[in-house]
């Protein structure tokens, strides 16, 4: 019998249904003795092959399992990335670009329905090439006890007692299982606007290669949401959550909750948490929740959990009433706070849950088990709290737009003249990853005894006339994170969006506090001439103006008395300053209250003069630095020893003779010298 079929030379091949008298003839592709008939065979070449092997495509175009390069036939050690089984070498079908190999076997099998045996139960599942057939628990399973059944989706073994917890579709050959409720539950497409050049994503097994392109899940084997035409997927976890997404007002983009996956601590993008001061984050609150995050699918914006949006209110079994989340719960002065769960220390700064009733408090990660429970449900009735909702209360309402411009896009829009006296009195400054700055405790020991030798009035003397004196040789500071904040439009002005509420607040207490901006005579003569037409200050550099105020307002009411530091009341009071002296806001009350803080200010350092503790710090220091002037003497002794021992052990004749002979060699070689 003859057949179009070529060989390697172009010959055309035989097929042929006699028995097979050689048992040493190779199948040519797969590598495997030719047992029985039918084959193919070209004499002249000894070329032989089987018939079912000659007749594999040679080429396969849109595997489900791979639809966006084609898969070429060739014989390889490869695992299959469908079945999951090895083999020193065997025919497969396989994209080296893509590392991705699958087996004939596994090719041959048929997803078609009407394939399915008879009397069973079967179903076409994207996530699978072939067919998943019903899998009876109690008996078919166990009949071949190397077969590991387990959900591929949940990976979970679910007791058949359950209710629908034992039935499961499934492929032996390649062990793939799925639990019934789980394929139920699963949408087997997703459409994400994270992804924004091919917008449905698939549901597909994936056995090796696997790593989730939003969250960097490396499970293998796993389920993931694949894009057919390129290498963005997702896991489960990020692809389902879409479904339990957050929306958070400081962001453009929609949240989900997730567990983090490794133990780096992440930079949370949130500028003006209380996480971000340098005191926090070391506190056991921040690391015992540090394994949860906020993190937005569409960029990289990321939250930790104490910043981001928790339930206002929980039901937790250890007590008897509702908790309300707050931004901070301090019962008392007297300093020592703890949570009444744990009954270990609390830091004041930091969130917490608590029955005002009660006053009963509970540290956030001591009822993390109902937290989680509501965030994993569905959060369409559910009111979630961000922190700094606490600050600001009124009545009436305030609604802002979402802008497509940054900070540092507002002040390219300003004029040529604003835009100058700007940069005269402003500088950018690298990204910070705090708000406040903590002194070092030697500079701090030795201001707060300096500042305990003046009376309240000549301290609030002397302070602000150091604060007047560096806000006139210095440029301020404008940080990168701030000019990279996008803005709202809020009563005609473009504020950054982490201070809308600041902005809301002002305008609802004090109104709008700028004016029209008609004098220029004291701008001329600190910059030159430079004058504006007629007309006032544009909306822009009103904006900037209204941008240091909410931040001096926010940043006032979010920072505690005893975290306060020079270096943050100078920063206040030179942009209060500025805005005054260059936009002339009405910033009296600004003025008013900073006077009363610095004040407080002092106050708290002169208590430290009468602190034991602090007297116990000043202690330490004297014993440390008598220390190092003891062992300074001791070295200043050793260097005389040594002086006197080489003025002993060398004459002066010696020395004499010596410098002579140098002056004698020195233009000398060295060889002269030395084999001399």
């Amino acid at each position: 019998m003859e057949d179009q079929h070529l060989c390697s030379r172009k010959h055309i091949l035989l097929l042929k249904d006699s028995e097979i008298n050689n048992d040493e003839f190779v199948c040519k592709l797969c590598d495997e003795y030719l047992m029985e008939p039918p084959y193919y065979v070209c004499d002249s070449c000894e070329y032989y092959v089987h018939k079912s092997c000659e007749e594999l495509p040679k080429q396969i175009n849109k595997y489900p399992l791979h639809p966006r390069h084609p898969l070429s036939l060739t014989t390889r050690y490869a695992s299959c990335n469908c079945c999951g089984q090895a083999s020193e070498k065997r025919l497969v079908f396989s994209c080296d670009g893509c590392d991705f190999d699958l087996d004939v076997e596994c090719f041959k099998m048929s997803n078609s329905i009407t394939a399915c045996p008879e009397g069973q139960h079967c179903i076409q599942h994207s996530s699978h090439p072939h067919l998943l057939l019903l899998v009876d628990t109690t008996n078919a399973i166990h009949e071949d006890e190397d077969i590991d059944v387990r959900c591929f989706a949940c990976q979970s073994k679910s007791s058949p007692s359950e209710s629908d917890g034992g039935v499961y579709y499934g492929c032996n050959r390649c062990k793939y299982f799925l639990h019934k409720q789980c394929i139920d539950q699963l949408p087997q497409e997703i459409q994400t606007s994270h992804h924004p050049n091919h917008d449905r994503l698939f549901l597909h097994m994936k056995r090796y290669n696997c790593k989730c392109s939003t969250c960097g899940n490396k499970d293998q084997p796993a389920l993931y949401f694949e894009c057919p035409q390129c290498d963005f997927r997702l896991c489960l976890e990020c692809g389902v959550r879409r479904t339990r997404t957050i929306k958070y007002e400081d962001h453009p983009h929609l949240l989900c909750f997730m567990k983090k996956i490794n133990n780096v601590v992440e930079q949370c993008n949130v500028y003006d948490t209380c996480l971000k001061q340098s005191i926090m984050c070391n506190t056991e609150e921040f690391h015992k929740t540090d394994s949860f995050k906020f993190q937005c699918l569409d960029c990289d914006f990321k939250l930790h959990l104490l910043c981001g949006p928790l339930p206002s209110i929980i039901k937790h079994d250890s007590h008897m009433h509702s908790l309300d989340l707050v931004d901070s719960f301090i019962e008392d002065n007297s300093g020592e706070y703890c949570c009444d769960v744990c009954e270990e220390e609390r830091n004041p700064r930091i969130r917490v849950y608590c029955c005002r009733k009660c006053k009963y408090i509970a540290h956030v990660h001591c009822v993390i088990s109902e937290v989680i429970n509501v965030l994993k449900e569905d959060l369409r009735d559910v009111k979630l709290k961000v922190l700094g909702e606490d600050l600001w209360e009124f009545p009436k309402i305030i609604n802002h737009a979402a802008f497509p411009w940054t900070l540092s896009d507002l002040i390219q829009r300003l004029t040529y003249y604003e835009l100058r006296w700007l940069t005269a009195r402003f500088e950018g400054e690298e990204m910070s990853t705090t708000t406040t700055e903590v002194e070092p405790e030697d500079d701090n020991i030795d201001k707060v005894l300096k500042f305990s030798n003046f009376t309240e009035t000549d301290f609030m003397s002397f302070i602000f006339q150091e604060f007047d004196s560096t806000y006139k040789k210095r440029k301020l500071k404008i940080k990168s994170i701030d000019l990279a904040s996008k803005v709202v439009y809020i009563e005609g002005y473009f504020i950054p969006v982490y201070l809308a509420s600041a902005m809301k607040a002002l305008l609802h207490k004090y109104g709008d506090i700028s004016t029209s901006g008609e004098r220029y005579e004291s701008k001329s003569l600190i910059v030159g001439d430079i004058r504006p037409s007629r007309g006032g200050y544009s909306q822009e550099w009103k904006s900037i103006g209204f941008f240091f105020v909410c931040k001096v307002m926010k940043e006032m009411h979010t920072t505690l008395v005893i975290d306060i530091t020079k270096h943050l009341l100078q920063q206040w009071y030179h942009y209060i300053t500025f805005v005054e002296d260059w936009l002339e806001f009405k910033v009296g009350f600004l003025k008013s209250s900073l006077r009363k803080i610095t004040r407080d200010f002092y106050y708290q350092q002169l208590s430290k003069v009468v602190d034991k503790e602090f007297r116990m710090k000043i202690e330490k220091k004297k014993a440390e630095l008598q220390k190092k002037i003891a062992e300074l003497q001791k070295k200043m002794a050793e260097y005389d020893a040594e002086l006197v021992k080489s003025k002993s052990s060398t004459t002066e004749e010696q020395v004499k003779e010596g410098l002579e002979m140098a002056m004698n060699v020195k233009w000398k070689v060295a060889s002269q010298v030395g084999f001399n």
